[in-house]
């Protein structure tokens, strides 16, 4: 097998090097600026399903303060309510959202009957909504999680009714 001249490899000088470097660099980091982060530190186009996201933590936050509230105030539903708060709590570290430090202002029936039926409609709308929002996620990571964060609302729920939800 004949020898190639050293003359026909082809070679890249030091400075075609740092060219091509630079010219990947500028390529991969884009210079429009036009994606200003949002107040919570979130970039718009990094985080297209952002707006989703933040509207699941605020109904964990209102669902969570109500099942703490009708825990407070139904000592029969106490250990119930501690279970779903703490799921909601799960589910709210799970997004990396914060955990809802102020109760609200829900509106707790006197009646614990009546207060469970409530709790029962708002996780049935929680969790009609998880899967919504699991189907309009553009993440695949986030559809996944919150189709199981669907799932375990689902499967409190049929515990809280003996089976039928």
């Amino acid at each position: 097998m004949p020898a190639v001249p050293p003359r026909a490899r082809p070679t890249a000088t030091r400075r075609t090097a740092l060219a091509l470097g630079a010219a990947g660099l500028v390529a991969v980091a884009g210079c429009d600026g036009d994606d200003e982060p949002t107040p919570d530190g979130r970039s718009p186009a990094a985080d297209p399903d952002g707006a989703l996201v933040d509207r699941v933590l605020a109904e964990l936050a209102g669902i969570t303060a109500l099942v703490a509230q009708v825990g407070r105030r139904h000592a029969k539903l106490r250990a119930p309510m501690a279970d779903l708060r703490r799921l909601h709590e799960a589910h709210t570290k799970a997004l990396d959202g914060s955990p809802a430090t102020d109760p609200g202002a829900a509106r707790v029936p006197s009646r614990p009957a009546e207060a469970l039926a409530l709790v029962r409609r708002r996780e049935l709308g929680l969790q009609r909504r998880l899967v919504d929002a699991a189907v309009s996620a553009e993440s695949g990571t986030l559809a996944r999680l919150l189709a199981s964060m669907s799932a375990a609302v689902s499967q409190r729920l049929a515990a809280m009714t003996g089976g039928s939800s």
